[in-house]
């Protein structure tokens, strides 16, 4: 009898275990980990470094409301309690480059939502003091992304190196670059997809993509490294340029890369490494083979200066292409704290709009990148369309790189 009621615990132990894994694993979506100085302008040690952390879930297991965006509350964590204590720690070079480091808890703020694409997007930024010199990775890591292609319960490393070393072009400290993309995103059964990483530097500098890897005791990419964890034929170029194609329906693969930014055109050697990491699954085509598309102002890639406490207010429209059996279920966007949006809303029989509203802080200086998708009723989504902002304390006529343009009357 002992001997049975032993067995029963074993069982209900194991039990209980590959339930809080099967929970536990389909919560995590992808994300990005980007750095700058607090004081574009800092000289001395130690350095302030404000960390930037964006990651996507799944949105039925973490469910943020409109409610809890607008007044930025941190995501729930009832279904995923490791949360509550999970930090971005120090994984390559921690006792000697990152002195003065204090890991960052990894809970974010609500920032985006999409019931319709199953997504709730989380971001937060936190200020840490880092002696000069400093060169290290942190990553946040876990098990497991969801059941993939390559593998059923693969571990997520998200990594970002951060180097404090003074430049030689201009004695200052350098600023990572920024880059988003929203996850999952469709692919279409045997066709070739290319998909653009929306990349953004404060220093103007060379910036350079590559695939993940797991080398010299850093790991960028856990147990869904490229090229292993990639759709056949896949490549990607340094302009951040990915394309797919694959043969199977159904298979979701997970995409990991680093962005870099480099010195000048001819340097081999980066200053920082940013994360991108998203999903992707390969769809059969939709009845209608138009897809949606995203129109509006701000434009595509464009860069839009502001102040802090300048606000900012717009439309994104999306256009159905597929007539009046077919409807626009939802404008999906990534973005960041602040960015306030309408409900989807109907201006006509073939366009669909959400308005947004934003007024910078402090905290958001420097480059803020926010990328969009439509869905429609037939599951199609529609390229992702991305913008940048340039946040500075003061008014500025242009973004890093750009020209100012005057014009004078007489």
């Amino acid at each position: 009898m002992m001997a049975l009621l032993k067995m029963s615990c074993i069982f209900v132990l194991i039990l209980l275990n590959c339930l809080a894994w099967i929970v536990h694993g389909s919560h995590f979506l992808g994300g990005t980990i980007t750095w700058r100085l607090l004081n574009q302008s800092a000289t001395g040690t130690p350095v302030a470094v404000v960390i930037t952390q964006t990651y996507s879930w799944s949105y039925s297991l973490i469910t943020c409301t409109n409610a809890m965006i607008s007044s930025n509350q941190l995501i729930p964590t009832s279904s995923y309690p490791l949360l509550l204590t999970a930090t971005l720690n120090c994984i390559a070079n921690c006792t000697s480059g990152a002195i003065g480091y204090v890991a960052p808890n990894i809970r974010p703020r609500c920032t985006n939502i999409s019931p319709s694409l199953g997504i709730t997007v989380g971001q937060r930024s936190d200020t840490v003091s880092i002696e000069a010199g400093s060169d290290f990775s942190v990553a946040y890591q876990d098990t497991a992304w969801r059941p993939l292609a390559s593998s059923a319960s693969a571990a997520w490393s998200v990594s970002s190196r951060i180097q404090l070393t003074i430049r030689p072009d201009n004695s200052l400290y350098n600023n990572a670059p920024t880059a988003s993309l929203m996850s999952p995103i469709n692919i279409p059964y045997n066709q070739s997809t290319a998909i653009y990483i929306p990349v953004a530097d404060a220093d103007g500098d060379i910036t350079r993509c590559r695939w993940s890897t797991s080398l010299n005791g850093v790991n960028e990419c856990g147990g869904v490294c490229p090229p292993g964890s990639l759709p056949a034929n896949t490549m990607i170029y340094p302009n951040c340029t990915i394309i797919i194609i694959d043969q199977t329906i159904g298979d979701w693969f997970a995409i990991t890369l680093m962005v870099e930014d480099f010195i000048n055109s001819s340097s081999i050697d980066p200053l920082s490494s940013v994360p991108v990491q998203f999903l992707v699954q390969v769809v059969s085509p939709p009845g209608c083979t138009i897809a949606p598309e995203i129109i509006g102002i701000p434009l595509e890639q464009a860069c839009i200066p502001l102040s802090v406490g300048q606000t900012f207010n717009s439309e994104l429209m999306a256009v159905n292409n597929c007539g009046l059996s077919v409807t626009i279920v939802d404008i999906a966007t990534l973005s960041f704290s602040g960015m306030i949006q309408g409900n989807i809303a109907q201006l006509n029989t073939t366009i669909y709009y959400k308005t947004l509203s934003w007024i910078p802080t402090t905290a958001q200086i420097g480059f803020q990148v926010m990328c969009a998708m439509a869905l429609d009723s037939q599951n199609a989504q529609s390229a992702q369309y991305c913008f940048k902002f340039y946040v500075s304390e003061t008014s500025a006529c242009a973004c890093p790189g750009e020209t100012c343009i005057t014009t004078t009357t007489t």
